[in-house]
């Protein structure tokens, strides 16, 4: 095998620049008809510490050549690396900075890699990077390659909507994490499929076992998860995470999406693993940051943001908090599964829910009500879920069980009527005929538990009750009369 070591030094003298650059256009096998510099088989091409290889024509590597760069490749078109197995490029830095796109194809494996090229860098074959892949500018295409990070290496840079990885082809962004790995990474990722978007994931591992030649990888589809029962209010965007070689994982996760993704109401989405069947379901969206988030993942698949009028057939709800003011409707067409196996689900004090299924609802350990907060739960007879609710959502409470608004019952006997609802000011009351209406006891309360009406009323069938005023949100009206309560809740939009 024949070992080649070419000197590019700062300091030599022009004469000497001439000589060396011939010899090394002789030695690389370049001619006109090729148009690069080729590496041709049985060679090993070394250039070492201190110095600077530009190839301002493709760089080719043939099979069974090498290149041990251990100083600075600068390539100004495309690498074509035709080894079939791996091949490492030394312990060097390769940078891509040409005017047009770039591609760099093979088994490549670089210790550093530079993409500083407007135009972008497209993979044309499985890439890894052991220490820093520092993206200076454009975007690296994977297609239907995978680009791998290994257990050492960093992303350099300020990934943005012009910097990043674009994963949405069969390929993913893998990482690598070393054994006993706690901590968060970032996958810069997103797609330019019509326009560019940026939509980065980051995960947060807080234990799991990771074996040798582990990663998780992720990519990514601008389009709506491909269920047709999913309609009403969903993303055009889902994110598929894999993995291999880790186990008894625990993991958050967050989902970076642009407003352009929302079809329907932003608010009304939450972030659901869609695959494999039942849906699990966390926490609603951050419309502010357009964010979504999931908080205990034990397994990956397929995540997007999603409240379909059609209900799943099954759904899990899993660490989901329900703050003071925050309210929501979930739903199963069988079997809704709140919380369990060491998960949680908590409405706090001013939260709103309201569970629906139509079969059977599981409330298992880790269900937590505060004093305050209002949980709804029943089987639907008619077929109507959340996004057909019946109105008014009410529950009996017989004096003698107190004042708590926390949890509500079903409704036996309705004797009272609540219109409009949802309102944008002010809702009639209206007492069944066939009740006696004298000392009628109404108390309005806002999510806060704090009273902003109460009244006595006598002989009066209907009565108009304002909220003018009063901030958009949920309201709960409590009625007595004859030893009877009836909690309605109210919505003002």
């Amino acid at each position: 095998m024949k070992n080649l070591t070419m000197y590019f030094q700062r300091r030599i003298k022009p004469w000497e620049s001439v000589i060396m650059a011939v010899l090394l256009v002789f030695c690389m096998g370049f001619n006109v008809a090729e148009a690069g510099n080729v590496i041709y088989g049985g060679t090993i091409m070394k250039v070492l510490p201190g110095t600077k290889l530009i190839s301002v024509e493709n760089f080719v590597i043939k099979n069974s050549a090498s290149l041990d760069n251990s100083g600075l490749v600068i390539l100004k078109k495309s690498l074509i690396n035709e080894n079939t197995v791996p091949n490492s490029l030394g312990n060097g830095t390769v940078e891509c900075s040409g005017a047009l796109t770039q591609s760099v194809d093979g088994l490549n494996v670089f210790q550093n890699l530079v993409v500083n090229n407007t135009a972008g860098v497209t993979a044309g074959g499985s890439t890894r990077v052991n220490g820093t892949l520092n993206m200076t500018t454009g975007m690296i295409t994977l297609g239907a390659n995978n680009l791998l990070l290994g257990p050492s290496a960093m992303i350099a840079g300020t990934p943005s909507v012009a910097v990043m990885i674009v994963a949405s082809g069969a390929g993913e962004l893998r990482k690598e994490f070393p054994s006993g790995f706690t901590g968060s990474f970032t996958f810069p990722v997103g797609d330019n499929t019509n326009a560019p978007e940026y939509s980065p994931v980051t995960l947060t591992f807080t234990s799991g076992t990771f074996g040798v030649d582990n990663y998780t990888g992720v990519s990514l589809v601008n389009d709506k998860y491909p269920d047709p029962n999913i309609t009403g209010n969903y993303l055009n965007r889902y994110w598929t995470i894999s993995q291999s070689g880790i186990t008894s994982f625990i993991c958050n996760a967050t989902f970076q999406y642009v407003p352009a993704d929302v079809t329907g109401t932003e608010g009304q989405l939450s972030c659901s693993k869609v695959n494999p069947l039942p849906w699990i379901t966390f926490s609603l969206t951050n419309t502010v940051s357009h964010l979504l988030s999931a908080t205990g993942i034990v397994a990956f698949s397929s995540f997007t943001g999603v409240k379909s009028d059609i209900p799943p057939v099954n759904q899990e709800l899993q660490n989901i908090t329900l703050a003071s003011g925050v309210t929501n409707c979930y739903d199963a067409e069988q079997h809704l599964t709140v919380a369990g196996n060491g998960t949680s689900f908590i409405v706090e004090n001013g939260g709103f829910v309201t569970l629906i299924a139509g079969n059977m609802i599981s409330m298992l350990p880790g269900t937590m009500v505060s004093a305050g907060g209002y949980l709804h739960g029943y089987i639907t007879e008619s077929g109507n879920f959340c996004s057909t609710p019946v109105l008014p959502i009410a529950a009996n409470h017989p004096d003698g069980a107190g004042e708590s608004l926390d949890v509500a019952h079903p409704v036996q006997n309705q004797w009272i009527k609540i219109y409009p609802n949802p309102t944008a000011d002010f809702v009639i009351l209206e007492i069944s005929q066939n009740e006696n209406t004298d000392n009628i006891k109404v108390t309005m309360y806002n999510m806060l538990g704090k009273i902003i009406l109460q009244q006595v009323l006598s002989g009066e069938v209907k009565h108009q009750l304002s909220l003018s005023g009063q901030p958009t949100g949920i309201y709960m009206l409590q009625v007595k009369a004859d030893g009877r309560s009836e909690i309605a809740k109210i919505v003002k939009k």
